[in-house]
């Protein structure tokens, strides 16, 4: 889960590290959602990334992780 006002670059990015090689779906969650991180209530993104490969899930992995998104 990422914020709306970044998930645009993250999607951006997650593209070009990938080449292109993903299939990702996103949606914005309607009502605001607690922070695990900060406890406030914030708008939020969910997304589901499809792809192929451990090198490729290692660099999803740490892209997850620079932009803060919560992993499930």
């Amino acid at each position: 889960v990422i914020g709306r006002d970044r998930f645009l670059s993250f999607e951006r990015v997650l593209w070009r590290v990938l080449r292109g090689n993903l299939f990702m779906k996103h949606a914005e969650i309607e009502e605001k959602v607690k922070d695990p991180v900060s406890g406030e209530l914030v708008e939020k993104n969910v997304f589901i990334i499809f792809f192929q490969g451990e090198r490729s899930q290692g660099k999803i992995k740490k892209i997850c992780e620079s932009y803060g998104a919560n992993l499930y």
